[in-house]
């Protein structure tokens, strides 16, 4: 019996020095982390939108959904940079575009809505007519009736 006792004093202090006590310390260094932890982060104070889009810009998006009858698909917002490419020596483009009209079967921009008053909008309206796209210049605070829609996508 006394060979066993000295090995099972021998297995119990080898498991206090090289298991119980590393845990103790280890999981009082993380407490220590956890709750000594300086945030130096500020705060977000961000929420999500109610509505994307105010009551006559959705209006507008739905009268133009319901007059295309389902030929083109409708893009709001659309960056110059994914419309149009620019060459390597040609300066880049800036901007948004308010609706692209793009063909369902053949991926084509067949239309553009925008307000072209803008600086960065007014500089891409020459180079947008000479691909072959349709603009209709709708300024932004008065959107076009539906009758004059008709007749732009019916052209």
């Amino acid at each position: 019996m006394g060979t066993a006792s000295v090995y099972l004093s021998y297995a119990f202090i080898y498991f206090v020095l090289f298991i119980a006590v590393p845990f103790i310390a280890v999981t009082f260094v993380m407490t220590c982390i956890k709750f000594f932890k300086s945030e130096t982060a500020a705060p977000m104070h961000t929420r999500i939108k109610q509505r994307l889009f105010d009551n006559e810009s959705l209006g507008f998006l739905k009268s133009l959904k319901s007059l295309t009858k389902g030929e083109y698909e409708i893009c709001s917002h659309v960056p110059l940079e994914s419309v149009v490419e620019a060459g390597a020596g040609d300066t880049e483009l800036h901007g948004y575009l308010d609706y692209v009209l793009v063909d369902q079967n053949s991926s084509e921009i067949k239309m553009v809505i925008s307000d072209f008053s803008d600086k960065s909008n007014a500089e891409i309206k020459p180079l947008l007519q000479k691909l072959n796209i349709r603009l209709i210049d709708m300024k932004r605070d008065c959107p076009m009736d539906k009758q004059h829609l008709m007749q732009a996508l019916a052209a």
